[in-house]
């Protein structure tokens, strides 16, 4: 399942109930952390991101040793994809 956050990133959840969460706005570790929050909720683009992995519960999994990975480029977030599909 696909779902949008706040026009400032998106998650997948995987059949096995497994979620990446991949974030890009204001505040976000990644090309918009100092971006205005005045373009909060405005449709944003980014090279380097947020990411995290919940469970099945929504609870966060440490994934290179914190819950927030910072400063994620698109390799880092393939990664994080194929890691959370195989849980």
């Amino acid at each position: 399942m696909f779902s949008i956050s706040d026009n400032k990133g998106f998650q997948i959840t995987f059949d096995n109930g497994y979620r990446v969460s991949v974030q890009f706005g204001p505040g976000n570790y990644g090309s918009n952390y100092n971006a205005s929050f005045d373009e909060y909720g405005k449709p944003q683009k980014a090279t380097i991101v947020e990411t995290a992995l919940l469970d099945p519960n929504g609870n966060f999994v440490p994934y290179k040793d914190d819950d927030v990975q910072g400063y994620q480029n698109v390799n880092d977030v393939l990664e994080l994809l194929n890691f959370a599909s195989k849980l």
